[in-house]
């Protein structure tokens, strides 16, 4: 997949908040065709910049941002999600945008995701997803899944979930994104609504067990 224009993104493209203290959300597209068998991530740390992180470190920040209330989510969740983003990135082109703590460079914030045509799903949880939202399912075609977003819970209130996602959005809001959260009213509830996402129906089961509710922002 190809950025909007249909050029390839530069990868390691950055951008920066009004706050000059601030971590650069870095703009990161994997390959148009995956990464490929071999990919492994090249660890975060001081001078990284412009790649995907490892696997592992989806899963450590993921887990601990999940494990605070209100979501509060077993550990095992954040495995199976890290095990997606594996996936994702070594078959398919993905698109994240990320924020490393300076100066030791570590991961701290995440938004991910991929372009999402309904033929192109084959495996159970979207023909789930596709079954209960019946008709409403044709508003995803051609549009942007997001995967999954994750703020180290030590980095409160600094917005870096919001500059994140904004940054995300902002490179695919043209074609229209959707994501599917917990149906509770939560700090990323809230976030989404505010950045112009609405309730579209619900998906899949969420890990608290509840139906997950798709939330979809249309192209702007």
């Amino acid at each position: 997949m190809n950025d909007l224009t249909g050029q390839p993104s530069p990868a390691g493209h950055c951008a920066r908040s009004g706050h000059t203290d601030d971590p650069a959300v870095e703009i990161v597209w994997g390959m148009p065709a995956g990464m490929g068998p071999l990919w492994q991530g090249v660890p975060s740390g001081p001078g990284i910049r412009g790649v995907l992180p490892p696997r592992s470190e989806v899963e450590a920040l993921y887990g601990a941002a999940a494990a605070e209330p209100p979501l509060n989510e077993d550990p095992r969740f954040a495995a199976l999600f890290a095990d997606v983003y594996d996936v994702s990135v070594r078959k398919g082109q993905v698109l994240m945008t990320l924020t490393r703590t300076q100066p030791d460079g570590r991961l701290s914030s995440f938004a991910y995701g991929h372009h999402w045509r309904w033929e192109e799903q084959k495996y159970p949880w979207a023909f789930e997803l596709q079954s209960r939202l019946g008709e409403a399912s044709t508003e995803l075609e051609s549009t942007f899944a997001l995967n999954l977003l994750a703020r180290d819970p030590k980095q409160r209130e600094q917005g870096l979930g919001r500059r994140t996602l904004q940054t995300w959005i902002g490179e695919v809001g043209h074609c229209g994104c959707w994501l599917q959260t917990d149906d509770i009213d939560s700090p990323a509830r809230r976030l989404y609504e505010e950045l112009g996402f609405a309730e579209l129906g619900h998906g899949p089961d969420a890990p608290n067990g509840q139906p997950g509710l798709v939330m979809f922002r249309s192209p702007r």
